[in-house]
């Protein structure tokens, strides 16, 4: 049968399968990062947007299209996450405003929506760069428009539009060099690409099941944070365990707890079966697990008990604000580890919030904490390249006067701090603030993920690798040495300061031996070594 228009309940389903493949694929997409270091995100940045789209969409009382896709804008909007995420919340702001009928949609309304959805995503970024998700969703758009005046048939015309889609994806490594190197495509347009395929799947009627896997299973304070009302909270008790030695399958537990919650995750490996359940009986749950097998590392949170003291946690912090006098200047700084929230808060830094590699915070997480803060200016501090569009769009989004100084770095963010100066106005503090980020190098040492080739190195997955501002300078066996030889790379006679912030993954016996070896090398600089905590990479390293 020839489907010739999308209607409003195919429009929503379509929205849903496109959500369900991304999630589906986050993981795939994830891998596509460009340097082989443990903090690919794109497509959980990417999916956890999409995800705040559909509990938008499913909370819309205006049950049209045009209802639908503002859902999804706005959903998106607040939800992003990540330079992917900004840029795919814009494209679904423009894919809405292009919708010229809120009751049918014909190939001519998509492809013009689509044309809208890339320059509205062209338009939100700055210097927008060749070979991305950008180029894959504008070149798209033109062969949706190229041919939707002969196209009657809706799926074939999608098919076609996948088609181009597929193909501009696959030519991002012509227009980008540092793909080609990577030997990868480009993840955000890898990423918009399941999408697609995901929304033209459910229009030709197959149904996409959503994987799981043990990832799925995240921390019940993060769960409890998506309800806005204790009554939304229908299964109350948030439960964990794993059976151990397990006599049958995951596949066969599932549906014998399918009745009993919600957020069911049931995965399984080898004689191990891992279950998450909200439920208003554990211990039905548990009875029937132990038929099973063993049963350890049984975990029961409260979630309505959680959700009141969290609302009066944050009515408490809400009152002093209301009564304090404004300051003059407050301040938002992101990043990651116990010993780097302390040094932003020894600088003054109001609200840390905790993100950055593997889990950047989103437009909204951004929103909330500016709103904790009684001031006249406040300013953000990103310190991730990847955080730096999302704090732009909180800017945008918020009535406050809000302020973002680019910071790509740990080091960077201190660097700024220590720039500031109370008696300045904000535009000279702005611009002092600025100039300070390149009177610091930022080195980190991690470890590489995958084999890959860059920049003449042959990398092996495992292999320590050295990032000097964002670029892989050595690589080997030993953490010291690399962390070493990068630091020879980065110093030169006019630096004076070297500051080692040490992570959750190195005793401070280990960072202590890297400093007297770094004194040898560089004595002529200060060297300062700092428990950061950060997790993923065993060494920031500043240098001024």
């Amino acid at each position: 049968m020839v489907i010739k228009y999308i209607d409003n309940v195919m429009f929503k389903k379509m929205m849903i399968g496109a959500a369900t493949n991304l999630e589906n694929n986050k993981n795939l997409v994830d891998s596509l990062n460009v340097f082989p270091v443990p903090d690919g995100d794109t497509g959980t940045n990417m999916n956890l947007t999409v995800q705040a789209a559909i509990k938008e969409i499913n909370n819309v009382t205006e049950n049209n299209i045009n209802g639908i896709a503002d859902a999804a804008a706005k959903g998106s909007l607040m939800g992003a996450r990540g330079n992917s995420g900004v840029i795919l919340s814009q494209l679904y702001r423009g894919f809405a405003k292009g919708i010229t009928d809120p009751y049918q949609l014909s190939p001519r309304i998509v492809a013009e929506a689509l044309k809208s959805a890339a320059d509205t995503a062209y338009k939100a970024v700055m210097k927008p760069t060749e070979g991305t998700i950008l180029t894959v969703a504008r070149e798209t758009a033109e062969k949706a428009l190229e041919i939707c005046d002969k196209s009657e048939d809706m799926v074939l015309f999608l098919e076609a539009v996948i088609k181009e889609a597929k193909n501009s994806l696959d030519r991002t490594p012509d227009l980008l060099p540092v793909l080609k190197q990577a030997e990868v495509v480009d993840a955000g347009g890898k990423g918009l690409l399941c999408l697609l395929e995901g929304a033209v799947a459910a229009l030709k009627g197959v149904e996409i099941k959503r994987e799981q896997s043990a990832d799925d299973i995240v921390e019940t304070e993060q769960e409890v944070s998506a309800f806005g009302s204790e009554d939304e909270i229908v299964f109350a008790y948030c439960t964990e365990f794993m059976i151990k030695n397990a006599k049958k399958t995951h596949e066969q537990f599932l549906p014998i707890i399918l009745d009993k919650g919600d957020s069911i995750v049931c995965v399984g490996d080898d004689d191990i079966i891992k279950v998450h359940i909200h439920t208003n009986n554990p211990g039905l749950v548990l009875s029937k697990a132990v038929t099973f097998g063993e049963i350890i590392n049984v975990k029961i949170d409260n979630m309505k008990e959680q959700f009141r003291n969290r609302k009066k946690s944050t009515n408490e912090q809400a009152k002093p604000v209301a009564n304090q006098k404004k300051k003059d200047y407050g301040f938002v700084s992101i990043g990651f580890g116990d010993g780097i929230q302390k040094v932003f808060n020894d600088l003054r830094v109001d609200e840390f919030i905790s993100g950055g590699q593997t889990m950047n915070p989103s437009t909204e997480d951004i929103i909330e904490a500016v709103n904790k803060i009684n001031a006249e200016n406040i300013i953000i501090l990103p310190n991730n390249t990847n955080i730096i569009l999302a704090a732009q769009q909180a800017k945008e989004l918020s009535e406050k006067n809000l302020h973002v100084i680019p910071t790509k770095t740990i080091p960077q963010g201190i660097s700024a701090m220590l720039a500031f100066n109370e008696e300045l106005s904000i535009e000279e503090n702005i611009a002092d603030m600025t100039a300070a980020i390149s009177n610091v190098k930022t080195g980190q040492v991690t470890y590489a993920v995958r084999d890959t080739s860059m920049n003449g190195l042959e990398i092996k997955k495992d292999d320590i690798i050295a990032l000097m501002d964002k670029d892989i300078v050595n690589h080997g066996a030993s953490i010291e040495e690399q962390s070493l030889e990068l630091v020879k790379k980065m110093v030169d006679e006019d630096n004076f300061l070297i500051t080692i912030f040490y992570g959750e993954m190195v005793e401070e016996k280990d960072a202590k031996a890297l400093k007297a070896r770094v004194e040898e090398i560089a004595n002529q600089c200060d060297i300062e070594i700092v428990y950061g905590g950060q997790p993923l990479y065993y060494y920031i390293i500043s240098v001024e």
